[in-house]
């Protein structure tokens, strides 16, 4: 991930390079079994809109790190998807995308639409358009788990999307080792 290159002092491409990112196979394969009801929801810790781009039906997303391409109202909560990255003047408490939503009046000196990214060190607290209640209910709802290229550390912040031991089927696919591993690890 890039995180992980950073870490290790690696140079990555800047972040507006993901405009041009494209879904992996992967993306695509699991847009093909939501579609085909196999997957019921697919629960996202990345901003990168590329499971929206492979085509998997927001009813079944939910973005828990928001979306980069996705900036919402203050007033209105009315979302804005775009063909850009939203995040260029976006940070750390600082959401504020410097545009205005078309339908609640505009104040120049108070722009209303702010980006949905949840940056390190905030706690994501907008629900639209990031489908956290669908989530959390499907997590809830759920018999088995599916956990793809994540190394889970950051789920403790949402235990709200995490299944309690024995409650669930889990299935972790992860080139790394994630705290989860010795929790469900049945010898």
């Amino acid at each position: 991930g890039v995180w992980t290159q950073l870490n290790k002092g690696f140079v990555t491409p800047k972040v507006n390079d993901l405009v041009f990112a494209e879904p992996t196979f992967t993306h695509l394969a699991i847009t093909e079994l939501v579609k085909k009801g196999i997957v019921s929801h697919v629960v996202s810790q990345n901003c990168d809109g590329l499971h929206v781009r492979s085509g998997t039906p927001s009813r079944a997303l939910s973005e828990i790190h928001g979306n980069m391409f996705v900036e919402v109202c203050k007033l209105c909560k009315k979302p804005y998807w775009r063909t850009f990255d939203v995040t260029e003047k976006t940070g750390l408490r600082r959401h504020s995308t410097g545009r205005f939503c078309r339908s609640c009046p505009r104040d120049p000196e108070q722009p209303n639409l702010i980006d949905t990214i949840v940056h390190f060190g905030e706690k994501g607290k907008l629900k639209t358009p990031l489908n956290w209640d669908a989530g959390v209910k499907a997590v809830k709802d759920s018999k088995l788990i599916i956990c793809l290229g994540t190394s889970l550390r950051i789920l403790k912040t949402y235990y709200c999307l995490w299944p309690k031991k024995g409650t669930v089927k889990l299935v972790i696919v992860n080139l790394q080792w994630t705290p989860k591993d010795s929790i469900f690890l049945d010898l």
